[in-house]
């Protein structure tokens, strides 16, 4: 009897944890938003789309940023339009997300989806 074991890895080191989150979030940058930050510890994607709003014009959207701070690293998202469901970590100012201290291939791809969702908003919106 062959039983399948499924291929799972669980990254503690947060620099890795952080360099592995970056990586998914590099080709974003050739979808319309910009590096704001990249340095060790942070990450930040954002939109520098005009828009015009009720109250003024945006030159620059915040979409995702990532940071190793302390014991864990945060992955903020852009919320603004969202009043969210599940449980993420509200870090204010319309962000909210993960923050987390160990990453397997199933946090990894929850991460990516929270993305992605993310992202469609921003197309959707005309924000990118």
């Amino acid at each position: 009897m062959l039983v399948s074991i499924k291929n799972t890895y669980m990254k503690t080191d947060l620099v890795e944890i952080f360099q592995t989150i970056r990586a998914s979030l590099q080709p974003y940058a050739a979808r319309g938003y910009t590096v704001s930050e990249n340095s060790e510890t942070n990450y930040v994607l954002v939109s520098e789309k005009n828009v015009i709003e009720n109250d003024g014009k945006t030159t620059e959207r915040f979409f995702v940023g990532i940071f190793i701070n302390a014991e864990v690293v945060d992955i903020q998202l852009n919320t603004s339009e969202f009043d969210s469901a599940q449980d993420l970590v509200e870090f204010g100012n319309v962000k909210e997300g993960f923050s987390i201290s160990e990453l397997d291939e199933d946090k990894l791809k929850e991460v990516e989806i929270f993305i992605e969702i993310i992202y469609t908003n921003f197309k959707e919106r005309g924000w990118v």
